[in-house]
């Protein structure tokens, strides 16, 4: 089972005394100007005066252009509109037509380089291989390389793995002479009412199908005809699903087992790659592998707000939430948590607000998606201080993503209580003198959780056992959270198939009580603790107070859904949801065989150092369980690991 921490536990913090300055009124200066408010369209800075419903407010705390004036806002204080005046419309008097003057001309300095530049190399993401202390190029400016950045870490000032610098140059100014042509100005009357104006919007952009895949381009602009050549496309990646080919023929015989002459056994590879396709055959193993391919890092690496040819779910996401409204759902978040990186963490997933085409709502299923993990991104790591001055009178639900890191740790730490080095999880997820704590939207913890998700990012465990602050810093502190979404932790489904409706509840599952609807996922994420309490914890009831805000942000009708899990029991391996995915060692017995050993491993409910969803982990399995070496077509033993 994936497990997660809580950076969270909030400190305790002196409240505002804010009674008097919340129900007290200001009168007005005489003849105070007053602005109508209308919400994401007038901007306010502390001082001014505006009416919202009838009511006057004084701005204070710099409330910008979203917080909506009441009495109890801690942005607004009530006014008394009796001393104040509407604004008149003001018209300009028609003139004559003026000549504006001939200006003297003026020089515009030419930068000419003095000096020679430093010997730097133009960086391009995916291909330019930095080492430390290299000198790059990237959009304008000039970075030195540092912690390893690889090919992958684009440059900017921000990131850990690089330090921006000079490129060398020193300018002189070399002066062009600019003779401004005189133009002829002629007013026209203006009558302008400062008041507000009502909207009705209109769509800004139309999505189309071109080579495969949709596109958005801006409605007032023509759609240019496409030339299809050919484009990035999902590839799976380790530990993410994979079907070997060509696929094996089908193994009805007896296995081929033969002694190496040194205590050991062989078996042909072949016989071993049939075994293992035919017990990951099916329906369900097929729906999950289709939602867990990723796409190539390199496609997600190219990834930017309002790119058009983002990728069809990146284009749907940012239809529902622009970079604004991420600044307004998220006002105090870890720097680290941008929309770019929300952006690519959703690239990576392609199953994630995808197109269905069997009828279901593609956008209704994206937002319940959305608003799904950001309450569970805000019970994991919001900062829950409401009357908190860091929390800048933001409301708790608006609070999410405050913490990348757990709290009290540090990437000094060298050991911890989420470092499992001995037994099968050191073996196989090898520490490396890291501390393998919480970090991320979801707080991924444990080095038996890093090592798989290292695999499915980057198709090497060792990346991220290595380097776990990479979780933190980088867009993975995101596709964490997305990867936990879309994996299944059998016997529990995917949270993606629970909010889609892939996952259908049977029997076993109703009579736990468990149902379509967020309280589902409440009990995947985190049901050992906070569901089957017969009340509904205070964890819960948090998570569900979010999700409650998001969804009516995102204008989701959630009538209906259970929402709780207090009466749900845990899921149980007859659920519609189980599903084996963990090798283990066959005890069986073959009559046919030396030592009459099975020489061969079953599925598993309960997690090993052998995923089904890792081609070739079975023979993995099977080589370490019974001292065995896989053989090729020719017989010829194949090297382990290859």
């Amino acid at each position: 089972m994936f497990t997660f921490s809580p950076a969270k536990k909030a400190i305790s913090i002196a409240l505002f005394s804010s009674s008097l300055a919340m129900f007290s009124h200001v009168a007005l200066a005489n003849s105070t100007t007053v602005t109508p408010f209308v919400p994401g369209k007038t901007v306010i800075k502390n001082g001014d005066t505006t009416s919202y419903d009838g009511v006057c407010y004084i701005a204070k705390n710099g409330p910008g252009s979203w917080e909506t004036p009441n009495a109890n806002s801690w942005f607004w204080t009530v006014a008394d509109c009796s001393n104040t005046v509407e604004p008149t419309p003001v018209i300009i008097p028609t003139g004559t037509p003026t000549v504006a003057p001939t200006a003297t001309p003026t020089a515009k300095p030419t930068l000419i380089p003095t000096s020679t530049p430093v010997d730097t190399t133009e960086f391009i993401a995916g291909k330019t291989k930095a080492s430390n202390g290299d000198v790059v190029s990237y959009q304008g400016k000039c970075f030195i390389a540092k912690n390893n950045p690889g090919t992958w870490e684009t440059p900017s000032t921000a990131s850990w793995f690089w330090e921006e610098t000079s490129c060398g140059s020193v300018a002189t100014p070399t002066p062009v002479v600019i003779t401004p042509t005189p133009v002829v100005i002629t007013p026209t009357p203006a009558v302008i009412t400062p008041t507000p104006v009502v909207i009705t919007p209109t769509p800004a952009f139309v999505t189309v199908l071109q080579c495969g895949v949709y596109v958005t381009y801006p409605i007032d602009q023509p759609i240019p005809v496409p030339s299809c050549a050919p484009s990035p496309t999902p590839v799976v990646v380790t530990p993410t699903p994979t079907v070997a080919t060509p696929t094996p023929p089908p193994f009805n015989g007896e296995l081929s087992v033969t002694e190496d002459g040194s205590g050991g056994f062989l078996i042909p590879r072949a016989q071993l790659s049939s075994i293992e396709t035919e017990l990951t055959s099916g329906e369900l193993f097929d729906l999950i592998r289709a939602d867990a391919v990723t796409l190539d890092n390199e496609s997600v690496e190219a990834v930017e707000p309002l790119r058009l040819a983002n990728p069809e779910n990146v284009l749907r996401v940012e239809s529902v939430i622009d970079s604004e409204l991420w600044e307004f759902l998220f006002p105090i978040r870890n720097e680290a948590y941008t929309y770019r990186r929300f952006l690519q963490a959703i690239a990576k997933f392609p199953a994630f607000c995808r197109t269905y085409e069997d009828g279901r709502n593609s956008e209704e299923i994206c937002k319940r998606s959305l608003a799904t993990m950001f309450a569970h991104f805000t019970q994991e790591t919001g900062a829950h201080a409401p009357g908190w001055e860091g929390a800048k009178g933001n409301p708790e639900w608006r609070q999410g993503l405050y913490y990348v890191r757990e709290m009290y740790k540090q990437e000094t730490d060298t050991t911890g209580p989420y470092n499992a080095c001995s037994g099968w999880q050191g073996d196989r997820w090898p520490c490396q003198g890291k501390s393998y704590f919480g970090r991320g939207a979801k707080q991924l913890s444990w080095n038996y959780n890093y090592g798989p998700f290292s695999e499915a990012m980057f198709g090497d465990k060792m990346v991220l056992l290595k380097n776990p602050e990479l979780v933190a810093d980088t867009w993975l502190n995101l596709a964490s959270a997305v990867f936990f979404y879309v994996y299944p932790q059998p016997p529990k489904p995917s949270m993606l198939h629970v909010i889609d409706g892939t996952w259908q509840p049977n029997a076993a599952d109703k009579a736990a009580g468990i149902e379509h609807g967020f309280g589902a996922t409440i009990q995947i994420i985190n049901g050992a603790f906070e569901c089957n309490k017969g009340t509904t914890s205070n964890q819960a009831k948090s998570r569900i107070a979010y999700y409650k805000e998001f969804s009516n942000y995102l204008n989701l009708d959630i009538t209906g859904e259970k929402l709780d899990c207090a009466d749900m029991k845990p899921f149980n391996t007859d659920g519609a949801g189980a599903l084996m995915i963990n090798w283990d060692k066959d005890w069986g017995w073959n009559a046919n065989t030396p030592a009459n050993h099975s020489f061969k491993c079953k599925l598993a409910p309960y997690q090993t150092a052998y995923s089904a969803w890792s081609a070739g982990d079975y023979e993995m399995c099977v080589e370490d369980n019974f001292n065995v070496q896989a053989t090729d077509e020719n017989g010829v033993i194949i090297p382990k690991g290859e």
